[in-house]
């Protein structure tokens, strides 16, 4: 049985690459900041002040739960795309998250990474596989 590229299925695997970008994104910028801040943290935490453990950390802790939540979210809806659609064709659109982490690591002040043109020209060897394994349409009939 031949699976064809359905326009939902698509779209179900392009959600779980952004849901899966948002918790890279979530978790890089959450972990950082914990670690940041770790002295002060394991201080309170000795100290038993557990409250302010929570408030002053609390944003960190929401974002690391949040990209645990987006890959969740991720997961559900590559499981659902994957009932429909080839592996071929799954695994290079998932390829783009790398793609899309790249260029928010970048432009994203909270993240702060700098901009690298060998890391760029990979971006460009994803892009172009991406082109060249995706099925296209016939537009020649065949008679």
């Amino acid at each position: 049985m031949a699976l064809k590229t359905e326009p939902r299925s698509v779209a179900l695997a392009l959600l779980s690459v952004v849901f899966i970008s948002l918790a890279q994104l979530a978790m890089k910028w959450g972990m950082s900041q914990l670690t940041l801040h770790f002295s002060a943290l394991n201080e309170l935490w000795n100290s038993q002040q557990y409250f302010n453990v929570l408030s002053d950390y609390l944003a960190y802790f929401v974002s690391v739960l949040a990209g645990l939540g987006f890959y969740a979210l991720s997961m559900v809806c590559w499981v659902l795309a994957l009932k429909r659609l080839a592996l071929s064709v799954a695994y290079p659109l998932l390829s783009l998250s790398y793609v899309i982490v790249y260029f928010s690591a970048i432009a994203l002040p909270w993240i702060g990474e700098a901009f690298s043109w060998v890391k760029a020209l990979g971006i460009v060897f994803i892009l172009a596989g991406i082109v060249l394994v995706f099925p296209r349409t016939n537009t020649k009939s065949n008679t």
